[in-house]
């Protein structure tokens, strides 16, 4: 029996839908293996993730020696041993003082939220004290008519003292054990990558080796030389562009925000500014909620520290102002742009990644890996031109009539 066509462009159509459903499978099932894989391999993935991007940024200043006639290997030794040694002094000279407040910090953190707990609880009894004052009292009297601007000033305030008086200790509560959870975390995050002795081995092959690995990455492909290798070339190329633009951009302006942001802390004697300051530069490599995640410690200090709300409010403006710097000035110069994400965009791809590859390594290449699907998106959809309408021959383009 000869099929119709109907039956033909039924059986045609669950044939593509059916290959759609195995195809997306497929590559579902390939992410999650990645994804699962990267996850497993944190512990070597950070070491070279942090070494390429510390390649990424010394290589500019290789490029500049071998241009003042040094040869690619002095180049490459002299800029490593001066890293080396620099980060050694660094290391003897900061990295205790600072280790000794991180502990310190982490050790204190529940007694700082308690404190401003306290100031916190405080402020509202003083505010509540302030609400029965009789121009804000409800009106009874039923022989005066009730004013509905103050009857509804006061019914908020209560309403909104008794909600804040229940709910306050569990967040408190929950807020001091974040931090010292979030702290006590990073830090052994942080000292595990300071004794890491492979970063310096794979920095220093990366810088020996940069100039090569541009150059020959292209004949590993496992691909003959054909227009679809050439695509791919040119796709990495543009994606390299965007994780080397911003890498070295984000880097110095975190390194900027975090000494602004120390310097005026100690301005206004606040207890750990230096390690504050020191946490905004590493965590500045997250943008926008790097900044965050120190601001909400620093506040707590604050407010546990001076015991008014003065010293809190001078904190925040201080963030709120190098943070407002950063985004008018500092990184449109530096970074410029280079990503070109929206602001919105940079905060959901880091919590996004953060979920998807875990911790530390998500946020940090959540940036460089949303700016990569973005150039996918715009290089093969957004910008794909639109196939041409057959045009269709003119009257004096028409074939002549064949004779009879």
């Amino acid at each position: 029996m000869v099929p119709s066509l109907f039956q033909k462009k039924t059986l045609w159509a669950a044939i593509t839908a059916f290959s759609c459903v195995v195809i997306f499978a497929v590559i579902a099932f390939a992410g999650w293996l990645i994804v699962s894989a990267i996850s497993y391999l944190q512990p070597v993935l950070i070491p070279i993730a942090i070494s390429a991007i510390l390649a990424f940024l010394l290589d500019p200043v290789v490029r500049l020696l071998e241009k003042w006639r040094f040869s690619r290997t002095w180049a490459v030794l002299t800029v490593f041993f001066a890293f080396v040694l620099i980060g050694a002094t660094v290391i003897l000279g900061i990295v205790p003082t600072v280790s000794h407040q991180a502990g310190v910090l982490a050790k204190n953190m529940p007694a700082y939220t308690a404190k401003a707990q306290a100031l916190f609880t405080q402020t509202l009894d003083q505010v509540k004290r302030l609400s029965e004052k009789p121009w804000l009292q409800k009106q009874t009297d039923p022989e005066t008519p009730v004013d509905p601007i103050t009857s509804y000033i006061s019914t908020t305030v209560d309403n909104g003292i008794g909600w804040l008086q229940k709910e306050v200790p569990n967040m408190a509560v929950a807020t001091g054990g974040f931090l010292h959870r979030s702290v006590g975390g990073f830090l052994g995050v942080f000292g595990f990558l300071l004794s890491l002795i492979l970063v310096p081995i794979f920095l220093f092959f990366f810088l020996k080796e940069g100039r090569a690995i541009s150059k020959n990455w292209s004949n590993y492909l496992p691909l003959r030389a054909s227009p679809l290798k050439s695509e791919i070339v040119s796709l990495f190329t543009e994606i390299n562009r965007y994780l080397i633009n911003f890498f070295r951009g984000q880097l110095l302006v975190s390194l900027i925000d975090g000494a602004l942001i120390a310097v005026c802390l100690l301005v206004v004697r606040l207890e750990f500014a230096l390690i504050i300051g020191l946490f905004v530069g590493i965590l500045g490599l997250i943008p926008y909620l790097g900044v965050i995640i120190c601001w909400i410690p620093a506040v707590i200090i604050a407010a546990a520290q001076f015991g008014d709300w003065g010293h809190p409010l001078a904190v925040t403006i201080i963030f709120i102002t190098v943070n407002q710097l950063d985004g008018l000035f500092i990184a449109p110069k530096i970074v410029g742009e280079s990503v070109g994400l929206h602001p919105l965009t940079v905060i959901i791809s880091v919590l996004a990644w953060s979920l998807i590859l875990g911790g530390l390594l998500g946020a940090l290449l959540a940036v460089p890996l949303t700016a990569s699907i973005k150039v996918l998106l715009k290089r093969y959809f957004w910008d794909r031109p639109a196939a041409p309408e057959p045009r269709l021959p003119s009257p004096s383009e028409a074939p002549p009539a064949s004779p009879a």
